[in-house]
């Protein structure tokens, strides 16, 4: 399997810490955010899991810079980054903190199925959220780049406030749906409709209008 190498050292974390830190603020406990208690992006859970015990709620008001920034450099350490191109390393990252790393994965894994064969499930991989070997194979045929992860991440993000809306894929079970009801192709289990490759070219429009807008050319 190819490894990319790039800079995961000190200069890349810092740059990545610092804009995660001002992405997350400080405690917040929100019912309506699945993550719970929080504080500078930090889950109650992950911050038990890190040191070791559970951690109360003063534990997560209390929690410091220097610990938030410790707990993300071992996050950082654990995602082993060289396995992915350097140009996504700040994005993939990023997304591990704000959906966790099966979000960080699905994202990948549907920007690999959407860049090479937007319109043909049949040539998808699994969109489960596990970058095995099967990913990691299908990523060196891809040309991922940021702007493509960039896109898929704001479809993962609308799907989660559509009713009724699936971001997931397994390829077994569309081909099995699709055998047993040829003629209903709302019966496969499809993610995407026939308009799924126009998605990157009205994301990138939007975008650029956005930043002509705010006068950012």
């Amino acid at each position: 399997m190819m490894t990319y190498g790039g800079d995961n050292g000190m200069a890349a974390f810092e740059e990545w810490v610092e804009m995660v830190l001002a992405h997350e603020g400080g405690y917040v406990f929100d019912p309506n955010d699945r993550g719970g208690m929080t504080n500078m992006g930090i889950t109650q859970k992950s911050f038990s899991d890190f040191i070791g015990r559970d951690a109360n709620e003063d534990d997560m008001r209390d929690m410091t810079r220097d610990q938030a920034i410790d707990f993300y450099r071992d996050l950082w350490e654990k995602m082993n980054l060289d396995r992915y191109p350097p140009a996504l390393h700040l994005q993939y990252a990023d997304m591990q903190v704000n959906t966790g790393r099966r979000g960080s994965d699905m994202i990948l894994q549907m920007s690999i199925n959407t860049r090479a064969n937007p319109n043909e499930p049949e040539r998808w991989i699994d969109v489960d959220g596990i970058a095995g070997r099967g990913t990691l194979a299908a990523l060196e045929n891809a040309d991922v780049t940021p702007f493509e992860y960039f896109s898929e991440s704001l479809m993962f993000h609308a799907n989660n406030a559509f009713v009724g809306s699936k971001y997931g894929f397994k390829l077994s079970d569309y081909m099995a749906n699709k055998e047993a009801n040829p003629d209903d192709q709302n019966a496969w289990g499809r993610t995407r409709t026939a308009q799924n490759g126009y998605i990157r070219g009205w994301h990138r429009r939007d975008l650029e209008t956005y930043l002509k807008a705010i006068g950012d050319d």
